[in-house]
This record gives C-alpha cells, structure tokens and sequence, in this order.
C-alpha cells in the first residue's frame, strides 16, 4: 500500500509558463522524463528507452494537472502538479502531491527535488 506525499517548491517563473511545463509534452521532456508523447489525454513518459503510460485526468489551466498511470487506473494513486501563486508576495509554489510506498517515500521526494531543480533551471525568468 501506497501512502500520500506532498512537497513543494518556492518557484521563480509565472504561472502560465510553469503551467506549460507541467502539461506539454514537449516541455515535459526537457525537465521530467528523456521523451513524453501525448496522445490526446494519454502520455508516454520515457526514460532510459523504457515507457511509462499515464492519463491526463484533471485540469484547471494554471493552477493544476493532475495524473494516473496506466496500472493504478483501477485505484485511488496519481500524481498532480498545483500552482499556488502568493497574491500578498508574489510568489509562486509548485505543490506536488505523489503516492509512494513506505519505504520509499525518502527516495521519492528525493528524485522529485531533483526534478524540480532541473525544472527551476529552465524556468527561471
């Protein structure tokens, strides 16, 4: 059994283009996975010349997309990405929400900051 994680990111780029980055296809590629295709709702994420299948099954344009991959569709797992922009400060968070096992939540918050700095990098305005 899988339990829910969350992390997120104080981010330096706007809305609008951390959303970009977290739905296409072409922007996923450069921070993400080596390659990502889509095919209407359907992504093909690869890594290393292995794919992973997962749907696009909710959206709000610039505040969230959220994830299944294709052997969770019959459960309750995903992964969402949710932009949060401070009205007071500015700023802009990016909340990752991801479900890992136990044992391995440490691995996978670890493999998301490393993610998320590669994204930092490309997105920096």
């Amino acid at each position: 059994m899988r339990k829910k994680t969350k992390i997120s990111f104080l981010m330096n780029s706007s809305t609008e283009l951390l959303y970009n980055y977290i739905t296409a296809p072409v922007k996923l590629s450069e921070w993400f996975a080596d390659n990502v295709i889509s095919i209407g709702n359907r992504y093909i994420f690869t890594w290393y010349n292995y794919d992973e299948t997962c749907f696009l099954i909710k959206k709000k344009p610039y505040q969230y997309v959220r994830y299944k991959w294709e052997q969770d569709v019959d459960n309750k797992y995903y992964f969402e990405f949710f932009i949060k922009k401070n009205n007071l400060t500015k700023n802009v968070y990016l909340k990752i929400t991801d479900f890992a096992i136990k044992t391995e939540i440490k691995k996978s918050k670890m493999w998301w900051k490393n993610r998320i700095k590669k994204l930092k990098n490309i997105t920096k305005v």
